[in-house]
């Protein structure tokens, strides 16, 4: 295998990478959840990126794209049960606007390019757009790591949010890479996928997010809070405080972490949850990887965190 670091802004590494391939699977991406996020650097790697990407594979004759979005792309204030890729619109507001609406301009870059004539005037380019849900699991640096680091620096103890029914749905990260290679073999025997979006997802139990943290809590000595906290009443205080910041922040720029985003509060007090039957029949796609073995794998992954340089 051969190993190509670099950016994906820059064209030249990228020429370099995709040059004799037959498929790209674009997985590159900013995550940028905060409130201020810095929107020009979310336009030039994930917008611009995608962009440089698309244009290599034409030129270069490469003849599949596979490009990893995003479920966040959907997810705003209204709850989503079993939500199809036909049956759930954009929202107006997302919960991480930025980087969600980045991430949507990268999409229909992609299943633009679908049919585009490659540069040897024979072939064309065929793309499809993956949105895995929410990932947990080995390299995480965001979902179950931002639960950890709340609970360390809240005496080893994660504040429980109750917002009368929460539920969220979770993909092990190897089942999203799964499902890449099926998409990738699919390519390659069925045209008819391209241009298409399919939802990925796989047998993790639909539930509350911060049970399902729970385990990977006491996996770091740390805990589950037994008494929970309204979410109208925290997210009234957060957005008070958002309020004030953003009207002395032309003076005193005042950074806030992802966790001070009112977006990401409504995330995780939600319920979204969606329907796979596309992904299953139309790329052949089924988890590799059970509900024991994600969980095993992901306590391994856990409980060994650096929590203090993650």
């Amino acid at each position: 295998m051969k190993v190509i670091t670099g950016d994906i802004r820059n064209t030249q590494t990228v020429s370099d990478a995709v040059n004799g391939v037959k498929c790209i699977i674009h997985c590159a991406a900013l995550i940028d959840t905060a409130i201020f996020a810095n929107e020009a650097e979310l336009n030039s790697v994930n917008v611009i990126g995608t962009k440089n990407l698309i244009e290599a594979a034409i030129a270069y004759d490469v003849p599949s794209f596979v490009f990893v979005s995003t479920i966040d792309v959907l997810c705003g204030s209204d709850p989503i049960y079993y939500g199809a890729e036909n049956t759930v619109a954009i929202p107006k507001h997302h919960c991480f606007e930025a980087y969600s609406k980045s991430k949507l301009a990268a999409e229909e870059i992609v299943i633009r390019a679908n049919g585009t004539n490659l540069t040897n005037g024979f072939d064309f380019l065929r793309t499809v757009v993956l949105r895995p849900t929410g990932m947990y699991g080995e390299y995480d640096k965001y979902l179950i790591p931002g639960f950890l680091k709340t609970a360390k620096n809240s005496d080893g103890c994660l504040p429980r949010i109750d917002n009368t029914f929460i539920r969220v749905q979770l993909t092990y990260v190897g089942n999203a890479a799964w499902a890449c290679i099926k998409a990738k073999q699919k390519l390659e025997s069925d045209e008819s996928i391209g241009g298409e979006v399919f939802f990925i997802t796989d047998d993790t139990p639909i539930m509350d997010p911060f049970e399902f943290a729970e385990p990977y809590l006491k996996s770091c000595g740390l805990r589950l809070s037994q008494r929970t906290y309204p979410y109208w009443l925290l997210i009234s205080m957060l957005s008070i405080f958002v309020f004030f910041v953003k009207l002395i922040r032309p003076l005193f720029p005042v950074p806030l972490p992802p966790s001070m985003n009112p977006g990401a509060l409504r995330y995780i007090t939600n319920i979204y949850f969606y329907n796979r039957n596309k992904s299953t029949l139309r790329l052949d796609y089924e988890p590799i990887f059970d509900e024991n073995e994600s969980q095993t794998k992901s306590l391994q992954y856990y409980s060994n965190l650096n929590l203090s340089s993650n």
